[in-house]
């Protein structure tokens, strides 16, 4: 039916987003987000853009230049983890999306095997074209980083941002952990009023109130920015209500992170708050829930169905999402368009995470 509709003058020329738009019988804003994975684009009309896209050779053969096909190496940590596997999933779905001149090799390595980090960056077994990575920041891995980039080939930074000149898509990790403390003091010191009216009714000040913080480590970039973020936001107020106790470490296992969790509660009666500057929550709910009455205020990081259930029953205060799929679409853009495959269109605007509560909750 399609074939019908096009000519082959329109398959000559450069395929714009209106000439998808006008085929699909939709916006070009929806293909541009469809286009990029940027969400709020039903399925059933995301599909259509993307058949429309591959019968007008959107993503069209190689330009001159270019001989074979162009590879592009994706490498993840941590498949098991609700976060990366959102990430994984996306680039999966995006691979579909491309004519057969290009294909995504999307590669796990564990986060510890630094030597096999190097050798995926530094030897891949085809000829790629570039590289898409998350990785810790382990100096041998960031100097294989290094070289890689500065020998020419296209390098994208996805999620945590190692090496400050080379591409990065994600966000700003630093001003999200700011955004969890002031939204914990403002729920902790302003949202409740006890204090306000225990002074109002003559009664004492509430005494100080603590606050934890959990990460992986600070062998990622990101969760080093969240947490400085967060505590930097907390030393700066003037006030002496709210005050960060301690930074665990619990290298993003469910099981760890609930020990400490529980730990925490059972042996700080002030402990009023709980920051999770990780992606993997999995059990934090539970133990929050055997400690209901305490009341403690959680803000932790990713929706997805376990944080959301949390959200939905109150047990989680706030969490910060940073559409991963948007990232990917970004970084798979980016990609294409250093390499000539796709034209600059439009400059993409810089991922933005959100903040999801129970009122607003998808």
């Amino acid at each position: 039916m399609l074939d019908l509709l096009v000519d082959d003058a329109q398959r000559k020329r450069r395929v714009t987003l209106k000439d998808i738009a006008a085929l699909a019988g939709v916006g070009t804003a929806t293909v541009e987000r469809a286009l990029n994975n940027r969400g709020n684009v039903r399925p059933e009309t995301c599909r259509k853009i993307l058949n429309v896209a591959r019968e007008l050779n959107y993503f069209p053969s190689l330009p001159i230049g270019h001989h074979g096909v162009i590879r592009l190496d994706v490498l993840l940590v941590r498949p098991e983890t609700l976060f990366y596997s959102r990430i994984n999933s996306a680039f999966e779905r995006l691979a579909a999306s491309l004519g057969k001149d290009v294909v995504i090799h999307r590669s796990f390595v564990k986060e510890a095997d630094i030597a096999g980090f190097v050798e995926k960056i530094t030897h891949p077994p085809y000829q790629r074209s570039a590289l898409i990575l998350a990785c810790p920041a382990y100096p041998a891995i960031l100097s294989a980083l290094r070289d890689v980039a500065d020998s020419g080939l296209p390098v994208v930074q996805l999620v945590t941002r190692n090496l400050p000149d080379l591409p990065y898509v994600g966000i700003d990790n630093h001003a999200a952990g700011r955004t969890a403390a002031l939204c914990m003091k403002r729920s902790l010191v302003h949202g409740n009023g006890r204090e306000e009216d225990g002074e109002r009714t003559g009664g004492h000040r509430r005494r100080r109130g603590s606050v934890i913080a959990l990460c992986h480590s600070m062998a990622y970039a990101n969760h080093r920015e969240r947490i400085e973020g967060f505590s930097g936001f907390l030393a700066e107020q003037t006030d002496d209500r709210l005050f960060l106790r301690d930074v665990l470490f619990d290298r993003d296992d469910p099981d760890e992170a609930a020990r400490l969790v529980h730990q925490a509660i059972v042996s700080d009666p002030d402990l009023v708050g709980i920051y999770t500057a990780g992606g993997d929550s999995l059990h934090i709910g539970t133990v929050l829930k055997k400690h209901a009455a305490r009341a403690l205020c959680w803000i932790g990081h990713e929706v997805n169905d376990v944080t959301r259930r949390c959200l939905a029953d109150g047990t989680m205060t706030l969490a910060i999402d940073q559409t991963p799929e948007h990232q990917a679409g970004i970084a798979l853009t980016l990609c294409l368009q250093k390499l000539g495959i796709i034209p600059a269109l439009v400059e993409a605007e810089p991922p933005k995470f959100r903040l999801v509560t129970p009122e607003n909750l998808d």
